[in-house]
């Protein structure tokens, strides 16, 4: 067997371990709820499609000046805005969902850290400054999921592995 046939062989198994999911609805359903709870944020950081007050700057050119005055590097603030919008749907349709998880899981983490200031509770009643991590560690902990046990049923990665 030459070096190249390895190393496809090689190539082969790993993407069809990441790709490998149960047909599992449970995981089905956690999926694409975290899909449609970071869709939003995608798409404000991509076209603005949202006014809501404190909901962040929209459209990319906003989303960069607000993450660059954060000091974040530009490239990173690119990774966020095309995380976001384009693994929201990546999720939503599960394709390579543990890879999308396990970068939304990244750019999440980083968010929970900016909000831990804000303490625990979000901001229900408007009496304090920030929005408070529970959100996050909400969100955090589907996308732990789904990095662990995959796209499950209704899912791409299934389809393609299947």
């Amino acid at each position: 067997m030459t070096f190249l046939n390895q190393w496809e062989k090689l190539l082969t198994t790993m993407i069809k371990t990441l790709l490998q999911t149960d047909s599992d609805y449970v995981y089905t359903f956690l999926r694409i709820i975290a899909g449609i709870i970071v869709f939003p944020y995608g798409m404000q950081k991509l076209f603005g499609w949202s006014g809501a007050p404190g909901f962040g700057a929209p459209g990319i050119k906003g989303s960069l000046e607000q993450l660059t005055a954060r000091n974040i590097p530009r490239f990173i603030a690119w990774l966020i805005i095309i995380g976001q919008s384009f693994g929201s749907i990546a999720l939503i349709s599960g394709l390579l969902g543990r890879i999308v998880a396990g970068g939304l899981f990244i750019i999440f983490t980083g968010a929970l850290i900016v909000h831990l200031p804000d303490g625990w509770t979000l901001n229900w009643f408007g009496s304090k400054k920030g929005v408070g991590v529970e959100y996050f560690v909400l969100l955090l902990s589907l996308l732990l999921v789904i990095v662990v046990k995959g796209s499950g049923a209704l899912s791409m990665d299934l389809w393609l592995t299947g």
